[in-house]
């Protein structure tokens, strides 16, 4: 649901960020930025919209320009260029972020809506200070609904990053799945102020496996090295 991004623009009032969320960050920001036409879709312009995820998340951690840079295969103007059309369009969150880092370095803490504070001492990183309102809100939001699931009476096995994963017979997956969502879909709600995210949900039925393709290769290269392990042990 691309959580962090939308938690960073309704934490800082940002429309313009709100509206590139919609539907896709990494396509909305490039279409705020010039870099994709207004009917651009994930489908037609894989390759930018594969270009911009790490802009996407530098709003965020507040890339530099040589980071960047390496990450998108950009010259070093370019990155620049980008980063700068960032700061101008999204400039109520760089205020924002400012600001955190402002209050942090004066009262030497800041602290989540609900009082989960992290102190501050002057050696403390910025990009620490910036990126803890997103990622703390998105625990919160985690810890909110392991509550409402255990309420609700739904099995919960596991936290995946920003997901839950939940247990049932096969013949409530449906059921519970549709419930663990609105759970999700609440918890969004309780911990943004009203304010409720979009959610999705992928059943894993007897016999099958999650899967996700954002890790297929880090998946494939734990297996590779573990076939090597396992070779070299009964060689």
């Amino acid at each position: 649901m691309q959580q962090e991004p939308r938690v960073a623009a309704i934490k800082s009032g940002d429309k313009a960020l709100l509206d590139a969320c919609d539907p896709d960050i990494y396509l909305g920001i490039a279409k705020k930025l010039g870099f994709a036409p207004p009917d651009a879709t994930p489908e037609s312009h894989k390759p930018v919209r594969k270009m911009f995820k790490p802009v996407g998340l530098g709003i965020i951690y507040g890339l530099g320009p040589h980071t960047l840079a390496s990450r998108i295969g950009v010259s070093l103007s370019e990155s620049a260029e980008i980063l700068a059309r960032l700061r101008a369009q999204f400039r109520v969150w760089e205020d924002y972020a400012q600001s955190v880092c402002d209050h942090a370095g004066m009262d030497l803490e800041i602290s989540t809506e609900f009082d989960w504070r992290m102190r501050c001492p002057p050696w403390i990183k910025p990009r620490t200070v910036r990126n803890f309102p997103i990622q703390s809100t998105g625990a919160e939001i985690l810890h909110v609904a392991c509550i409402l699931a255990e309420r609700r009476g739904i099995e919960i096995i596991a936290p995946v990053h920003d997901a839950l994963m939940a247990e049932a017979d096969t013949g409530l997956a449906e059921e519970v799945s549709a419930a663990l969502d609105e759970v999700m879909g609440d918890a969004t709600a309780i911990a943004l102020q009203g304010h409720r995210l979009p959610t999705d949900v992928q059943i894993v039925r007897p016999g099958e496996r999650y899967y996700d393709d954002r890790g297929e290769e880090m998946w494939n290269t734990v297996n590779r090295l573990l076939l090597k392990l396992k070779a070299k042990a009964h060689g």
